[in-house]
Order: C-alpha cells, then sequence, then structure tokens
C-alpha cells in the first residue's frame, strides 16, 4: 500500500501522448490567455530585474524558479476547476509551500553544480592526459586525444544536464499538487521521465518547433508560449501520474 506523501505510482504512455501534453496545455491557456499573458509579462519582469544583480541573481532566479513553476502549475489546475484567474496565482506557491519548493530549487541547483564540476575534473584529467601521451606519441596523437577528451566531456556535461532536466520536470507540479517532499519528487520525476522518455521527447519537440514560432513576431509569441511550456509539465503529470478517471 502507497504511504501517506509518498510519491504516486508513474504510469508508461505513449509517445504520441507527448503531443497531447502540448495541445491540453495550449487549451487550458487559451481559455483565459490575457490572464496567462499578465502573469508571464510579471514573472518575465522580475526574472529580468534578477538577472542585473551579479551573481545573487543569477541563483535567487534558480532558488525561487520551482516556486514560479508550481504556481503556473496551480493556475492551470484552477483553471481547470472552471475558476477565474488572478495575478495573485503566480504568488500561490510563494504563500502556501515557499520551504520545499525553495528546497527544491537548491537541490536542482547542487545537482547542475555537480556535473559542471565532473565536467570539468573530466575536462582537466583529459587535457593532463592528452599532454602526456602527446609527448611520448607526438604532436597528432596529442590533437586527437584531445579531441576525444573534449567530446567525452561533452557527452558527460549532456546526459547530466538531461538527467538533472528530467528529475526536475515533474518535481515542482508534485511539491506542490501531491504535497511530496522535494528529494523524492525528484527521484519520482526521474524514474517517471526513465520510463516516458518517448513522450518526454515529443514534447520538448514540439515545445521547441514551437518555441521558434513564438520568436517570429518580435518574441512576441513568447507571452503565451512561456505558460504553454509551463503548463505542459502539468497535463504530463496529469496523465502519468494523476488518478485516472
Amino acid at each position: 500500500m502507497q504511504q501517506p506523501n509518498s510519491p504516486p505510482i508513474h504510469r508508461k504512455v505513449g509517445a504520441g501522448q507527448g503531443w497531447r501534453w502540448f495541445v491540453e496545455a495550449f487549451q487550458i491557456v487559451r481559455q483565459q490567455p490575457l490572464t496567462w499573458v499578465l502573469l508571464t509579462l510579471v514573472y518575465l519582469v522580475i526574472q529580468i530585474a534578477l538577472s542585473v544583480i551579479p551573481v545573487l541573481g543569477d541563483l535567487a532566479s534558480a532558488l525561487i524558479g520551482p516556486l514560479f513553476a508550481a504556481g503556473f502549475v496551480m493556475a492551470a489546475a484552477k483553471s481547470e476547476r472552471g475558476e477565474e484567474l488572478e495575478l495573485a496565482d503566480l504568488f500561490a506557491a510563494f504563500r502556501q509551500m515557499p520551504g520545499p519548493l525553495l528546497l527544491l530549487g537548491a537541490m536542482i541547483f547542487g545537482l547542475m553544480l555537480v556535473v559542471i564540476v565532473a565536467a570539468v575534473a573530466m575536462g582537466v584529467s583529459g587535457g593532463l592526459m592528452a599532454g602526456l601521451f602527446g609527448k611520448a606519441a607526438g604532436a597528432g596523437a596529442s590533437t586527437a586525444a584531445g579531441g576525444g577528451a573534449a567530446v567525452a566531456l561533452g557527452a558527460l556535461a549532456l546526459v547530466g544536464g538531461v538527467l538533472v532536466g528530467m528529475a526536475y520536470w515533474f518535481a515542482p507540479t508534485m511539491v506542490a499538487l501531491n504535497r511530496i517532499d522535494p528529494w523524492p519528487a525528484l527521484r519520482a520525476s526521474l524514474k517517471a521521465c526513465l520510463s516516458n522518455w518517448l513522450p518526454l521527447l515529443v514534447a520538448s519537440l514540439v515545445l521547441g518547433l514551437s518555441c521558434m514560432v513564438a520568436l517570429l513576431p518580435l518574441g512576441l509569441g513568447l507571452l503565451l508560449w512561456i505558460p504553454v511550456a509551463f503548463v505542459t509539465a502539468y497535463t504530463g503529470w496529469r496523465d502519468v501520474f494523476a488518478p485516472q478517471q
């Protein structure tokens, strides 16, 4: 039996569901488009204001990122209940559960630091090995060894970044809606994404292509694309984790 506050059991869904996640997210956003645009504008203003603060701004943005993600998710759930959205919904997570989501942001920040440090350490060790190998075998072999180390470094950073992204994808939603602690939410999100990597890949590709379209009219389309991207995580969670009707 599932324990209280333990992560829900995830389901494995078909690749085509990734497209459905995007479509359903778009349908939720288009029900109250002006309010979603207002939420996005305020969110962007805050992010831009933080970006001009050296170092501390980036750290603050990373820490409160899950709070905003949860705010968009909670707004989507509220919209689906047929309720009118308001600007205060963007900050719902700040009022209701700031501690767990700030901790989630710190964990994601720490995991990304681990990936970066591991990649840099691998690059340094690869460079040293290439230098030693080059002295013994000549400049051509040294260049080849250095190129191999660079490829390995890039692969490590890519794989690490993807895994951290998978761990984060459903985590804010589970903390906000399932009331799961951050670390179990990260583990459950990673497991669910690994089981559903095909629909996740489809959703990511659709979001990427639609982002390029949104950029065309002077980037104004991003005012709707950004909430759709946030809500796609919610519709995916609903499909993979939420109790079936």
